[in-house]
């Protein structure tokens, strides 16, 4: 599905990551990598091919976009070191062609040097460009005259059917001067959003985005 922002065009895709077409740019939320690998060692029982899942939806982005940029809006990687790294290191010298930036989220606590090391542009705070920032924590009160980005809160929204059935999936929140973007990994949780004014909600399921209001 494709939005318009500040005169630009974003294309909202159903792997829970946002193509912005100007700039040939994928715009990825809290991936989480390692976080399988974590709870597999603290001994819940996380199916590992869950992990593989994450690969393959970044490759599947990447070869349908044609993206030649990649900023991730924090959280890439979920805790300390593990094996998920190596994996990922491996992932990024294959894509060397992709320039990929990160905005440092809260759970980014690899040292920034691994970052550096892997090809990674480093942003503690906000990237900026044009009139666009890019971010992990969302704004509570962002500047009018910049359209923010941001991840972190892993958006949900929950709809109803036909007598009590309901189904709680991720979801795109676009406000007036800020997006949220769902988490692009798995077993990352969510936290239920709510319309308020001005606000539109996309929510998405492995095959395609719709609009709820």
């Amino acid at each position: 599905m494709q939005i318009e922002i500040r005169d630009n065009h974003f294309l909202l895709l159903s792997q829970k990551a946002v193509f912005w077409q100007e700039a040939q740019t994928l715009l990825i939320g809290d991936l989480h990598l390692g976080k399988i690998t974590h709870f597999r060692k603290e001994g819940i029982a996380v199916p590992n091919i869950a992990a593989d899942n994450n690969f393959e939806r970044l490759n599947e982005v990447v070869q349908l976009t044609g993206a030649t940029r990649i900023i991730f809006l924090g959280d890439l990687f979920h805790n300390k070191y593990n094996a998920e790294w190596e994996t990922f290191r491996a992932w990024r010298s294959q894509h060397f062609y992709i320039e990929m930036i990160i905005v440092i989220g809260n759970h980014d606590v690899l040292p920034v040097s691994m970052f550096l090391e892997a090809d990674l542009q480093v942003h503690i705070e906000d990237f900026e460009e044009d009139a666009f920032v890019f971010t992990h924590h969302p704004k509570v009160e962002p500047d009018p005259l910049k359209f923010v980005f941001a991840g972190h809160v892993h958006p949900v929204f929950t709809t109803y059917g036909k007598g009590r059935q309901s189904v709680r999936l991720p979801c795109f929140v676009v406000d007036k001067n800020q997006a949220i973007l769902p988490s692009f990994g798995v077993f990352t949780g969510g936290f239920q959003m709510e319309l308020v004014d001005d606000r539109k909600i996309y929510i998405t399921t492995e095959t395609k985005v719709f609009s709820v209001c």
